[in-house]
């Protein structure tokens, strides 16, 4: 066997509740009314020969808290000794269709509803038996790099020419001058083989969110439902898809110039059957191309790191604008907290508290890992990370391709760009945000520095 041979593994749990759930993603009390398109979470393990190794677990999920993950990292270190638990990775597809971890966000559910307690230890069950399954499961395999494309999410926000912008904002105005950002249809992949040469699973990063039935009262996996289906059969029934959300802060699956006109607006399951059926495509174009390049040993490293970044912090103005929405929302007494109203003063007090106990200078530790598989690198972060950071790691970075995984890890809120923030609005606003642009940039560095590391140790 070839010195730097890899063991890979696959396996898959449901992380879908039995019952009615309250569901993540919106300002308002949602219960789920019934499954649409199952919620899963797959695993992926890695380890060389020298041991090196990787337990990547993708979930269906608007987002994970650390210390959900730091549960998992437990339970897997538990079943795994020889598994180090920071280098279990969990990433999320933002799907806004999945259940809440957090029980405080919003009144306890009717009666009949799964708590966000119970649902919580059911999914850190789930999740573990899953990266324990993979592991087990290991054998010897290639691997192979694909890059494919499809046209799946937009840039969601717009500027306007008095220096404002707008997440979905109206592109039809008189005083409208651009879409703020930009979009990147480029489908990462990477795709896991037997000895044979039969393709075994892939990993499917794309810079867009799973979110075309947001608004909706049903549990869904989104367009990585279909994506699924389509992708087995092509490949068979056992081949498994790790989802994972590029760099996609400002991204959805509208075109906003076209909106309502030649384009519908892209919401509910017959976009989302629309999109997974263009993703797949993708991922089967790129299959093609990379299948040629299959590799038995490639170079495999993994460095974790808690990367501490600036805090932004609000001005005495910005402050004094909260406590004044805090003042509107309350005019009439408070709101019910079901309600998005009621959601928006949670959040607003929740983040004056947060400022208030902020000391000079505050740094916010930043859970981050690093991969090289071969020519391929990957950079987690946990952000809903602006498209233009992705794109700058991206570029630079030594490899041949690269993957900017976001919403790993934890939830720390948009990272936006400088032109966001001073355009403002939802996701460019402070509270929507725990790092600003200067933090960005040196998110951007730090990580380059770590995947510089991982191709000059180890040779090009």
């Amino acid at each position: 066997m070839a010195a730097n041979a890899l063991n890979i593994g696959w396996a898959q749990a449901s992380i879908t509740p039995d019952q009615p759930v309250n569901l993540f993603g919106m300002f308002n009390e949602r219960i789920s009314t019934h499954v649409e398109e199952p919620c899963m979470a797959t695993a992926l393990a890695l380890e060389g020969a020298d041991g090196e190794h990787a337990v990547w677990i993708s979930c269906d999920l608007v987002n994970v808290q650390l210390d959900v993950v730091l549960d998992v990292r437990c339970g897997v270190a538990e079943r795994l000794p020889g598994v180090s638990p920071e280098k279990v990775l969990i990433s999320c597809t933002h799907t806004h269709n999945a259940p809440n971890f957090s029980g405080d966000l919003f009144p306890p559910p009717p009666p009949g509803a799964m708590t966000c307690e119970t649902y919580r230890g059911f999914f850190v069950q789930q999740v573990v038996e899953a990266a324990v399954q993979a592991w087990d499961s290991r054998s010897p395999g290639q691997v192979s790099p694909g890059l494919g494309h499809a046209v799946l999410g937009w840039c969601r926000r717009v500027a306007f020419a008095d220096g404002t912008g707008q997440m979905y904002g109206d592109a039809k105005r008189a005083d409208f001058v651009k879409v703020e950002g930009p979009m990147d249809p480029g489908i990462e992949l990477l795709f896991t083989h037997d000895l044979d040469g039969k393709p075994t699973g892939a990993v499917v990063s794309i810079a867009c969110t799973a979110q075309t039935c947001m608004s909706e009262t049903f549990l869904t996996a989104d367009l990585w439902g279909p994506t699924r289906r389509g992708l087995r059969e092509h490949f068979g029934d056992s081949f498994t898809v790790l989802a994972v959300t590029g760099a996609a802060g400002d991204q959805c699956p509208d075109d906003l110039i076209r909106w309502g006109r030649s384009e519908p607006r892209l919401r509910g399951i017959e976009a989302c059957n629309l999109l997974g059926r263009r993703l797949t495509q993708g991922v089967i174009e790129g299959y093609e191309v990379g299948r040629r390049d299959m590799v038995a040993d490639p170079v495999f490293r993994h460095k974790h790191a808690v990367i501490e970044l600036p805090a932004y912090t609000m001005s005495a103005e910005q402050v004094a604008e909260y406590e004044n929405l805090i003042s509107s929302l309350t005019a009439n007494g408070e709101p019910d907290p079901k309600s998005w109203d009621g959601g928006t003063l949670l959040r607003t007090r929740r983040l004056l508290e947060r400022h208030a106990a902020m000391g000079p200078n505050p740094m916010l530790p930043v859970d981050c890992s690093f991969l090289r598989i071969g020519d391929l690198a990957v950079a987690t972060n946990p952000f809903e990370l602006y498209l233009e950071y992705g794109q700058r790691i991206k570029a630079r970075c030594p490899a041949t391709q690269t993957i900017a995984a976001e919403l790993t890890n934890d939830r720390l809120s948009y990272l936006p760009t400088r032109e966001a923030l001073a355009h403002g609005h939802y996701s460019a606003m402070p509270a929507s945000i725990r790092i600003g642009p200067d933090g960005g940039d040196q998110l951007v560095e730090q990580s380059l520095e770590m995947l510089e590391s991982l191709f000059s140790e180890h040779g090009k």
